[in-house]
């Protein structure tokens, strides 16, 4: 973060010293942010504040994620472009114009999800539930086990276990 920092950063930092007014401004400004940038990319779709609802929504789910050395910015625009890829991904298409830098981001996003999921689709199934709740829907290892009704031990087990197994599936493919 520069000394300056942005603003995002500053109210989150106060936020997180427990000022519920910088809260609410944080989650103001971060609609606007967001807003603007879902909207150079859906353009005038009647969906845009369901959208930018559905942003803030994941962006207050996964605060705890945030890393507070980390800017907040990009932190919150990679929630914003993966609830885009949802969007997109529910009406069945993908408008994206890859003369954009940013919707290239998005495209090479969208292309991970799918790479990650193709991988996981190979994973047992107790080992890819794991993966996806702990690393990314951001659970804890707690709140997954609580989930699928396992410990957290047995829960540590099987995201080791898959994400080695996740590790040997990629070396195979660079081969």
């Amino acid at each position: 973060m520069s000394s300056t920092g942005d603003a995002l950063d500053q109210l989150m930092a106060a936020a997180r010293a427990g000022d519920s007014a910088a809260y609410r401004h944080f989650l103001a400004e971060a609609a606007q942010r967001i807003r603007a940038r879902l909207a150079r990319k859906i353009g005038a779709d009647s969906e845009l504040e369901d959208l930018v609802q559905d942003c803030l929504i994941a962006v207050h789910d996964k605060r705890h994620t945030l890393d507070p050395g980390r800017p907040v910015a990009p932190w919150m625009y990679a929630i914003a472009n993966y609830k885009l890829i949802d969007h997109w991904r529910k009406r069945g298409r993908s408008p994206i114009d890859l003369d954009d830098e940013a919707d290239m981001a998005v495209a090479a996003d969208t292309m991970a999800a799918t790479d990650i999921e193709a991988l996981l689709e190979r994973l047992p199934e107790a080992q890819a539930e794991a993966i996806r709740l702990t690393h990314i829907e951001g659970l804890t290892n707690r709140e997954a086990g609580d989930r699928l009704g396992v410990g957290v031990s047995a829960m540590k087990l099987r995201v080791h276990r898959g994400m080695n197994r996740l590790k040997e599936l990629v070396n195979e493919q660079e081969r």
